[in-house]
């Protein structure tokens, strides 16, 4: 199996029995406000325009990319569909040009030519009326979870289908609380550390819990480029700062003794092996990280992380 990294949340798994192209992000969204960042456009499109399977997580634009798709992305392809009370996703795929899909069952799992699907689908109201999912795929020899923005209940039902070779998951979102409030600051600093914190322990969580082989923290942060909101990208580690980002999780997960930095891509198991790419996008780039149970790098695990004059020249650019 082998998986690259798209940018944001977009996976292309490719496997002996066909391959899955996940949330692909190229667009802007949102009035041009939300756009991948550094650029993802040298991506090999033409690699991602003939997939066999298409997996949209949920209908939020930096996951949903109707421009993309409708351009770049072959009709043929069968659509992954998540088992939602409404059929809002299916009705835009099919605006789209989508003909083919397999209408999944919530946690259920289902075999196609070689290939094994699990998709969990929330529609609960903490995931809003657009709902969201996580994939899970088997080829035979990897099982790999893609959890995204997703938030899982039932993790028993979700290990069921393991266990899981590599882990992709969201540990810093883009809502704007508490700082669009007009709280006190010391209630303000209080709020932003609990939240920095809990997005954080919930990631951990779900890491713990499901105990990949490979754990790739993806799905943000958000990058902030406007002079007016520039200090929100978390250069200083600032503990009140809702926007950590991946070198701030890492090393939470190692001061909470979870895991070790894999130096490697490629890590070869005895029943089949997995690569993961990040690709050349330091602001979006996952890093790999390999699970240990608890054991440390000798060396501290220090990693590089982007400097704000590199980023205003990145941001310059863009």
């Amino acid at each position: 199996m082998k998986i690259t990294f798209l940018g944001q949340a977009g996976l292309f798994i490719e496997t002996r029995h066909g391959s899955i192209l996940c949330d692909p992000w190229f667009n802007p969204a949102y009035f041009a406000s939300w756009f991948p960042f550094p650029s993802n456009e040298e991506v090999d499109r033409e690699k991602l325009s003939r997939p066999t399977y298409l997996y949209v997580s949920h209908m939020h634009h930096d996951h949903f990319d109707p421009q993309f798709l409708s351009e770049h992305v072959w009709k043929e392809a069968t659509v992954l569909l998540p088992d939602y009370p409404l059929d809002l996703l299916e009705r835009r795929l099919r605006e789209l040009g989508f003909t083919k899909f397999i209408y999944t069952k919530n946690a259920q799992a289902v075999e196609v030519d070689g290939l094994r699907f699990m998709i969990m689908a929330m529609a609960a109201p903490i995931d809003g009326p657009l709902g969201d999912s996580s994939l899970m795929v088997d080829d035979g020899e990897t099982r790999v979870l893609d959890q995204n923005d997703s938030r899982p209940i039932d993790l028993d039902l979700l290990n069921s289908f393991g266990p899981f070779d590599a882990h992709f998951v969201q540990f810093s979102g883009a809502i704007w609380y508490p700082m669009v409030y007009q709280f006190p600051e010391k209630m303000m600093q209080a709020l932003g550390r609990k939240k920095r914190e809990n997005e954080m322990a919930r990631a951990l969580r779900y890491i713990r819990e499901i105990g990949a082989s490979f754990v790739v923290p993806s799905a943000g942060p958000p990058c902030f480029l406007d002079d007016h909101l520039f200090s929100f990208n978390d250069f200083d580690r600032d503990p009140v700062n809702t926007f950590p980002d991946q070198t701030v999780f890492i090393e939470y997960m190692q001061a909470n003794g979870s895991i070790s930095s894999a130096p490697a891509a490629h890590h070869r198991r005895a029943k089949g092996s997995v690569a993961a790419r990040a690709g050349r996008y330091p602001g979006l780039a996952a890093r790999l990280v390999r699970a240990t149970n608890g054991d440390r790098r000798p060396d501290g695990g220090r990693h590089q992380w982007a400097r704000p004059d590199r980023l205003r020249r990145a941001a310059d650019r863009a």
